[in-house]
């Protein structure tokens, strides 16, 4: 009967890591070749960049179209102010949402093809963008129940 003692003794440190190294190399199923960022990575990129500079206009022509809040002053000096929602506005923010929720599933499609290994992830951006969108569309459609 072999004692423990005596196989430590037999197998040195070095050999435990030779082992350790070859253990690590089986579990490695997929070697390492991406150098960078490729083509299918900066296209997500420039998706999302463009989907959040879209936003930035939708959330402008939003604020555009809501209407004003009368102050104070308004009643005092008897200025009018705007009643109701500027449509127009709306209705191109709303064109917009669609355009954004297209574009962040585009690039959502394009992060699906990018999934292959352990440290690949959705983009969270994304994500969130298209459901702004989405949440802003849905909002525009119970107001107006009109898409033009």
């Amino acid at each position: 009967m072999l004692n423990f003692k005596q196989i430590s003794e037999e197998v040195s440190m070095e050999d435990w890591r030779k082992l350790a190294a070859e253990a690590d190399q089986r579990n490695e199923k997929i070697p390492e070749k991406r150098k960078g960022p490729d083509l299918l990575i900066k296209a997500i990129r420039g998706l999302s960049l463009i989907t959040w500079v879209l936003m930035l206009v939708i959330i402008i022509l939003v604020e555009k179209a809501k209407p004003d809040p009368e102050t104070f002053f308004d009643r005092w000096m008897n200025l009018s102010t705007q009643q109701g929602w500027d449509l127009d506005l709306y209705r191109s923010a709303f064109f917009l949402m669609l355009s954004v929720m297209l574009l962040a599933c585009s690039g959502l499609l394009l992060n699906s093809f990018r999934r292959r290994r352990k440290t690949d992830s959705w983009r969270v951006n994304l994500v969130l963008v298209f459901l702004m969108a989405l949440a802003g569309s849905i909002h525009y459609l119970m107001k107006y129940k009109t898409l033009g």
